[in-house]
């Protein structure tokens, strides 16, 4: 059953009233913009807050970590306007809902929030495309002269024009290359975009000074699931590494004109999403790279020699629901080709080894799991998204990829993989 906004408000209050002691009520705030849209904000923190957060929510809406975060920023003297796009605009959670986000009021919101006071414009994940665009929307207005906007703060930003096909490099959105305001980034350490930094930041340092802050063994701060140490410690630590990244931010002057968006075409359609749904021929280097990392016993795997067999390699996450929903399939596909020249070993990208102990204690997995503990075996293989699965035959070549879940059990699935297998 659906709560009205005065029920939402007070169902808010009651759940952080102890955060909020001492920094003033939850409440909702409505801005009506030039084309008719109201958004409604949650909002925390006093009115007089020499400091104004616009914090987007990322590609599926806010959570108890968000507005926990957001308590935090308001004890600390902030005011924060915490809102969903998503929601906002009537569309469904999700990636793609974020990118069909229109920039012009998120850059009409920028401008309404900076005409009184600094303000800074934050997300994590996808919810960085809005962010990017919206700030680039507020340059392109002639009213935008008198505005205080410091920057953005970003939590690992997400910025890809697609998800690649696997074997392809990442395609990142042309507003990358276009942003010029202060960004602060601060980049989980186990994040599954971690190992992709690096070329987005030689896309946004063209024009903007870019600051970045790792947070090693954390994979998430807003993901409920991540109750590791080092993610509770830097949940604590936000507040006042939060200060020190606007403080970075005010070291530079905000430019109030948009540069313009390189000429060069997206690959691909913006809106292919570049996930399978079926098994398709690879397109990458068609030669594996070697490695070698250990299971949970300590027993170091070498992976050198693809020859002789068909070799199934699945890189996955305990934290990636389509990752567990392919696990019986993956283990009845093992079943399948028991006694034939045939190997499936999976690979589980950068959690501490008790996590996949525990998870690996309720969820059977008939195949051996490997743990590339800082993501650097993911990275070398040009891992974007989770579950990738590489399908190597037994000439020692990668023949087929796929970087989402599929039916492994499938009849289709199965022939595929038969006619790989080597003639007696």
């Amino acid at each position: 059953m659906g709560y009205s906004r005065p029920m939402r408000a007070c169902l808010l209050l009651l759940v952080l009233l102890p955060a909020l002691a001492s920094a003033g009520p939850v409440r909702e705030n409505t801005l009506t913009f030039a084309g008719g849209e109201e958004w409604t904000f949650e909002v925390y923190g006093r009115p007089d807050a020499a400091v104004r957060v616009l914090w987007i929510a990322a590609a599926f809406g806010l959570h108890a970590a968000h507005r926990q975060a957001a308590a935090a920023l308001a004890e600390r003297g902030m005011e924060v306007w915490q809102i969903d796009l998503a929601e906002a605009q009537f569309l469904p959670p999700g990636v793609g809902s974020l990118r069909r986000v229109p920039a012009g009021p998120v850059g009409e919101a920028i401008h309404r929030l900076a005409r009184d006071r600094d303000l800074v414009v934050v997300s994590n994940g996808y919810g960085a495309v809005p962010v990017l665009r919206g700030i680039r929307a507020w340059q392109g207005r002639a009213d935008n002269r008198a505005d205080r906007l410091l920057g953005a703060i970003l939590f690992s930003p997400n910025l890809f024009a697609r998800i690649p096909r696997l074997g392809e490099p990442p395609v990142f959105l042309p507003v990358t290359a276009a942003t010029s305001v202060p960004l602060f980034i601060f980049q989980a350490g186990r994040n599954g975009n971690r190992w992709h930094l690096p070329a987005l930041l030689e896309r946004l340092e063209r024009h903007a000074p870019v600051y970045v802050r790792h947070l090693p063994g954390v994979t998430s701060l807003f993901y409920d699931g991540d109750t590791s140490a080092e993610t509770r410690m830097a949940r604590a630590a936000l507040p006042t590494r939060f200060e020190q990244a606007i403080e970075r931010l005010r070291d530079h002057p905000v430019p109030k004109t948009a540069l313009p968006l390189p000429g060069q075409p997206v690959q691909a359609s913006v809106q292919d999403s570049g996930l399978d749904d079926r098994l398709r021929p690879y397109r990458g280097r068609v030669r594996p790279s070697p490695f070698t990392l250990p299971d949970l016993t300590g027993r170091a795997w070498t992976l050198d020699d693809y020859r002789g067999r068909v070799t199934v390699l699945n890189f996955w996450a305990t934290w990636c629901p389509p990752c567990v929903e392919e696990i019986p399939s993956l283990n009845r596909l093992r079943q399948a080709f028991a006694g034939r020249p045939f190997r499936l070993i999976s690979v589980n990208y950068a959690e501490p080894p008790e996590r996949v102990r525990a998870f690996l204690e309720k969820v059977q997995v008939d195949f051996p799991v490997l743990l590339d503990t800082d993501g650097r075996t993911a990275a070398r293989w040009q891992v974007v998204a989770f579950p990738s699965t590489f399908v190597i035959a037994p000439d020692g070549t990668i023949r087929y990829g796929v970087n989402a879940a599929i039916a492994w059990d499938d009849p289709d699935v199965i022939r595929a993989l038969e006619a790989l297998l080597p003639t007696p």
